[in-house]
């Protein structure tokens, strides 16, 4: 426990008060508390906390140290901190996600009782991402428009999306650093979402972009498989939005720098042209709906448009999802 208060009082900046939990308050817990945990009492930021220090043994489940931090806060009326050595980080998502008051070692203080949520303190590993990265986004709007893939294996999800095995896992990471999903199993790693639907796009959204990297004006005629009706061509699609008479189509960037190389946009320009070209950063075709940009995407590029009339015709667009 030493080094655990050592920890804190680094990461604090102060000395907290950590001792031994009585022994008759000890003896009045059940023995499958008393023998899973060794118990501390003490003070931090000014308020009563009790430490339980899982022993050595096989982890529990997120479900298991939830109930039972639960009954520990009941028992003994005060907040109740559990302290890891190590867990897996699906697992730690899943403690997170319940709101359980835990220490990881030298790794992590996540305490909501106390609001405070400190990651890698003293080890910092990658900056945390403000955002999904493009392939995470498309993997999330995929599984919520077009393929459920709750329960699919990384190779399913592989066939199924237009990203290789090494992409679909690093996706699958960034949705779980946001604790969007977990993965379950070994060497076949199962993704398991932790919301559907509406649910999961409401979680999801603080940490979605605009999938909209830039957009040109053009005069070649794009190939007619890439022709992705966007913007207001789709707003005015799903809705009964006025249309232009320009038309907006969306495509991936590397389709637009092959058909570039290729020779087959030869000019392009930010001011006039014939077709107004969107480049995305994730391809727009795979989550189309009968040649338009998907609903959830299409919302996502308009979601900072300050004009009134565009915010009506997505909430009215978003109405018609089904989720």
């Amino acid at each position: 426990m030493n080094e655990i208060k050592n920890y804190i009082n680094e990461i604090f900046g102060e000395q907290v008060s950590i001792h031994a939990t009585p022994e008759e308050q000890i003896n009045k817990l059940p023995y499958y508390i008393s023998s899973l945990y060794t118990l501390w009492k003490g003070e931090l930021l000014n308020k009563h906390v009790y430490f339980a220090l899982y022993k050595a043994g096989e982890l529990l489940t997120p479900d298991q140290y939830k109930k039972q931090m639960d009954n520990l806060r009941d028992m003994l009326a005060a907040p109740v901190i559990l302290v890891l050595k190590g867990i897996e980080s699906y697992n730690r998502n899943r403690l997170i996600q319940k709101k359980v008051n835990f220490i990881l070692e030298n790794k992590q203080v996540f305490l909501p009782a106390l609001m405070i949520d400190l990651k890698d303190y003293l080890k910092p590993e990658r900056a945390r991402k403000e955002h999904l990265t493009p392939a995470a986004q498309y993997l999330l709007l995929f599984h919520c428009q077009k393929q459920n893939l709750n329960a699919t294996t990384y190779r399913q999800v592989t066939e199924a999306v237009p990203y290789n095995y090494l992409t679909v896992s690093r996706a699958v990471e960034n949705l779980t650093s946001f604790g969007l999903c977990t993965t379950e199993g070994g060497k076949e790693k199962l993704l398991i979402f932790n919301e559907n639907g509406r649910e999961l796009w409401r979680q999801a959204s603080p940490f979605l972009i605009n999938p909209v990297k830039k957009g040109i004006y053009i005069n070649d005629e794009i190939p007619a498989k890439l022709q992705i009706r966007a913007n207001i061509n789709a707003l005015a699609h799903y809705t009964n939005i006025n249309d232009k008479r320009m038309s907006y189509f969306a495509i991936g960037v590397r389709d637009f720098q092959a058909l570039h190389k290729q020779g087959k946009i030869r000019m392009f320009s930010e001011y006039d042209g014939n077709y107004f070209l969107e480049q995305w950063k994730y391809d727009p075709a795979g989550l189309a709906d009968q040649g338009f940009v998907d609903r959830l995407s299409l919302y996502l590029a308009f979601r900072d448009n300050k004009d009134e009339r565009i915010g009506g015709a997505l909430e009215r667009m978003m109405e018609g999802v089904l989720w």
